[in-house]
């Protein structure tokens, strides 16, 4: 399926070709009477959006990817949970023979179906659990229908809810308590449903019917910056179809892909109905604010989602908080306090994890150093000068994945060619590299030795890139900002997409972390760069 044009219009079930206006006559726009607290209309109400459809005929049959996600992810969990029961009947019945831990076994030690069939009636309950903690909200609600946080809250649901089981049971069983089948019922169901989400994203929402067509509002550079961003990610199953302004479309540069102007402000009720359009995406126009506003309001009301670019994006991070002075939302920035107490908890983060990592690696470690020395002639570690906290500079380690002599051609190179936007230097097929270099650029193994840096204090498990020196003089004024803090081996930009993201983006990135720093942050990109570094993007 091609990612953007309207040549591939989809055909939606239940939408007829009749329009219903979603931009109405400035004579029946809302405004707000602030003298009494209450809204009021211009002249006249405004017809309801969905009575107008419903009337029509319009979203009675239509099946949205964002309900099939739902439905396709719930179908996943109790798979998941069905799962989960046999493996728990399964570990009880294995430790019948050990002595002390049968007991543990409670009311299900006789009979191993009674068990099954009592776990497997406990699924509602574990649906229910996981329902509560909005499991079923990110699916229909974000872009991606995913975020890294999800897994968090799947396991803190599963938790609760089975601690307040064996609360339950212990209680009204007392020794009998099944508290070896509750314990492997958990333990198994943190692993299969997470497991089950993933298969099922990468089969099921595959299918076409799960992708939702978007269209984007504003076509300045924020509109083409956010429409680049998604066809970055094919998993996100977006189907971009195309701007929508009152204007012209203005680019910064060529870079990017070459989304069509589909229409003004004026012609989204017509592309909703034609196109079978899911999202609307607002990244300013040059609308007025209060077509803005009655486009939202009818969005909304035709069951059609609405994302809003914030104003000032460039220092709102995802971490941002909403606060609330009477209906007005306001997003608390963040600015965290790099105190000497902060720093020394993140070090002592460091030193705890990076042991750990450092003592697992160490056998990887040998063996690659090992094969370097087959592949080609020269030292195994590559040590080059950066730039570090408070613009220190230290040398860092790297495996050498280029052949000796290669950074008296930098120079040479940079001046003709550059894969790159912005003064770092990268390129894509890069001749100085050897071939067991390329494998481990691509896997990221080469960054391993820098573990050693993490143990000697110059760098951290998480933090900015560490630039090179002539790199990072480049960054003057507000972009200094990210030497208040130690460079560190992952990163916002490792795990948005490294080489895929220009040097101006990158150091806003940076910034929006030194500003919004947290060690659960820290915890969350470490566990995030996993899934990066297997998908290899940006890796060269």
């Amino acid at each position: 399926m091609a990612w953007f044009g309207v040549g591939d219009p989809r055909a939606v079930s239940g939408r007829p070709s009749g329009r219903i206006p979603l931009v109405f006559p400035e004579g029946v726009a809302d405004t707000g009477d602030m003298a009494n607290g209450t809204l009021r209309e211009r002249s006249g109400r405004r017809p309801s959006i969905v009575r107008a459809a419903q009337r029509d005929g319009i979203g009675a049959t239509t099946r949205r990817p964002s309900r099939m996600r739902v439905v396709a992810t719930l179908s996943a969990d109790v798979t998941a949970l069905v799962a989960a029961s046999l493996i728990a009947v399964w570990a009880a019945l294995s430790i019948e023979g050990v002595p002390l831990l049968h007991r543990l076994n409670g009311v299900f030690e006789s009979d191993a179906r009674l068990g099954f069939l009592s776990l497997l009636l406990l699924t509602p309950y574990f649906v229910a659990a996981l329902w509560a903690y909005g499991l079923y909200r990110d699916p229909a609600r974000s872009v991606g229908g995913f975020n890294f946080g999800e897994g968090l809250a799947g396991l803190t649901a599963l938790t609760a809810a089975s601690w307040l089981l064996l609360i339950v049971f212990v209680l009204g069983l007392g020794s009998a308590a099944p508290v070896a089948p509750l314990i492997a019922y958990w333990f198994a169901a943190s692993l299969t449903i997470p497991v089950a989400r993933w298969v099922g994203r990468w089969t099921v929402w595959s299918r076409p019917s799960f992708h939702e067509r978007v269209v984007i509002i504003g076509a300045g550079e924020v509109g083409h910056t956010v429409a680049a961003k998604i066809a970055g990610h094919p998993e996100y199953r977006i189907d971009l179809v195309g701007f929508l302004d009152d204007g012209e479309p203005r680019r910064k540069d060529g870079r990017g892909h070459a989304l069509p102007l589909i229409g003004s402000l004026a012609d989204l009720d017509r592309i909703i109905a034609e196109e079978g359009i899911d999202r609307v995406i607002v990244a300013f126009s040059r609308a007025r604010h209060n077509d803005f506003l009655r486009v939202v309001r009818a969005c909304s009301d035709s069951g059609v989602r609405v994302n809003i670019v914030p104003r000032l994006f460039e220092v709102v991070s995802s971490r941002a908080l909403v606060d609330d002075i009477e209906g007005i939302p306001l997003l608390d920035v963040a600015n965290a306090e790099l105190s000497s107490f902060n720093m020394g908890i993140k070090r002592v983060f460091d030193l705890i994890v990076g042991g750990l990592i450092c003592i697992v690696a160490l056998p990887l470690m040998a063996l690659v150093a090992l094969v370097i020395k087959i592949d080609s002639r020269g030292p195994v570690f590559f040590r080059q000068e950066r730039m570090g906290r408070g613009g220190a500079t230290f040398r860092i380690f790297k495996f050498r994945t280029m052949y000796v002599g290669a950074e008296d051609e930098r120079l040479e190179l940079a001046e003709t060619r550059n894969d790159y936007d912005g003064p770092m230097f990268k390129l894509k097929d890069d001749p100085r590299i050897t071939r067991v270099g390329a494998a481990l650029r691509r896997w990221s193994i080469d960054e391993v030795p820098q573990i050693l840096n993490v143990m000697a204090g110059d760098m951290s498990l998480v933090g900015p890139r560490p630039l090179w020196v002539e790199e990072a003089r480049q960054c003057r004024g507000w972009t200094q900002k990210r030497l208040d803090i130690t460079p560190g081996i992952t990163g916002l930009w490792q795990v948005l997409g490294r080489s895929e993201i220009p040097f101006d983006e990158m150091v806003k990135l940076d910034y929006m972390y030194v500003t919004g720093w947290s060690l659960s942050w820290d915890i969350k990109l470490l566990l995030q760069t996993v899934p990066a570094v297997l998908n290899r993007r940006g890796a060269y």
